[in-house]
């Protein structure tokens, strides 16, 4: 594997290190016992393996979804008490990836840290390079080798230093989908560790996943409930009573109305929900008798299909203030966010129970609708 050569390469690279000594000059001299055959056939293998790991480095696949089929966690987490618990109760998955991945220090140190609250959350920029990703292909759990982080908006994560054999992995673990990644390895300058008087040796450029400049840590949003108020228009068809006539009619009217709803999240991408609405029917015609402005009250769910869109759907009771025009409904609607703010548009199209005997199909009882709302957090 192109990733194991690189870890290779770092490691021979520390090795020579570890036999050389800088003059107060600034020249490099070797140990009494290098001969000079064992230090050019050295060299000549630092060379070979560096050349390689820089070509394979530029190969970079961008990524732009997170939280797809290929997720090592479904659904993802959103808390570290979540991630905790994954990684409990999952450490074979993690050993996996890592396996495949040439991964040198010790598996039982990710998971250590992971347990003792080490992750910290962290939101990474288009341009974040990772030297490998796990990933769940064909049902089972490996590694791919370098990837880049290309969409539009930073992706939410954990950050995780993991110390192991005075090394320290910088890693990333992504919300939406727990595919732990590498960002890069460096020497831990720590403790017994701590480097010998000497000028140390700096990490080859080329064993390490260069890594973009991260966003400011931000605190994650809880799995709590998050209110939302929002306003909408649309277009009404019913049927009214004609009184002039006394015979139902198919009549059509202008929609306005606010929202006011809760949001409950289950994971990073689902949340159930729950709406009051109050709104106002206008052109409805002279001698009908239903009312003219109604409250009602939907609950469904709403599911994240990218990083800045949603669908969602339930049911509803319509005309709840008026038990005389109380009617069921199911709802359908899609909508996305509006820039980088917390205002998101939807669309919504609304099919109502009818009692009617004469026009009781769909086309005579539905709504069509389009609005804005701001999420409060």
């Amino acid at each position: 594997m192109i990733f194991n050569k690189a870890l290779s390469n770092l490691e021979l690279n520390q090795a020579a290190a570890g036999e050389s000594r800088v003059s107060e000059s600034g020249q490099t001299f070797f140990g009494k016992r290098t001969t000079l055959k064992s230090f050019s056939l050295a060299l000549a293998a630092v060379v070979t393996l560096s050349t390689s790991a820089v070509t394979s480095a530029q190969n970079y696949k961008k990524i732009t979804r997170l939280g797809t089929s290929q997720s090592v966690c479904v659904g993802g987490v959103e808390t570290e008490a979540q991630l905790q618990a994954y990684f409990a109760g999952n450490p074979g998955i993690i050993r996996t990836i890592l396996a495949d991945s040439g991964w040198s220090g010790s598996a039982d140190a990710v998971l250590a840290a992971v347990a003792a609250g080490d992750a910290i959350e962290t939101a990474y920029p288009a341009g974040t390079k990772l030297a490998w990703m796990g990933s769940k292909k064909n049902g089972e759990y490996v590694a791919l080798p370098y990837r880049e982080w290309a969409g539009k908006q930073p992706f939410e994560g954990f950050s995780l230093d993991v110390k192991s054999d005075c090394r320290v992995y910088e890693m990333a673990i992504p919300k939406a989908c727990c595919n732990i990644s590498l960002i890069s390895v460096s020497e831990d300058q720590t403790g017994e560790c701590a480097p010998k008087p000497a000028t140390p040796v700096a990490v080859a450029p080329s064993s390490v996943a260069p890594v973009a400049e991260k966003a400011p840590k931000k605190a994650a949003a809880p799995l709590g409930l998050v209110p939302f108020l929002g306003a909408f228009v649309g277009t009404e068809t019913r049927p009214r009573l004609e009184t002039a006539w006394q015979m139902e009619l198919r009549d059509s009217s202008g929609i306005i109305g606010l929202k006011a709803g809760l949001l409950k999240k289950l994971s990073a991408k689902t949340a159930l929900s729950g709406v009051l609405s109050v709104y106002d029917r206008n052109g409805i015609n002279n001698g009908n008798e239903y009312p003219e402005n109604n409250v009602a009250i939907d609950f469904g769910v709403e599911h994240k299909v990218s990083e800045r869109t949603f669908i969602g759907g339930g049911i509803g009771a319509w005309n709840v203030d008026d038990s005389d025009f109380r009617d069921a409904s199911i709802y359908g609607l899609v909508g996305g966010d509006i820039g980088k703010s917390n205002v998101q548009w939807f669309v919504e199209g609304r099919f109502f129970d009818s009692d009617s005997e004469t026009l009781d199909s769909l086309p005579d009882n539905k709504m069509l609708s389009a609005g804005i709302r701001y999420l409060i957090k």
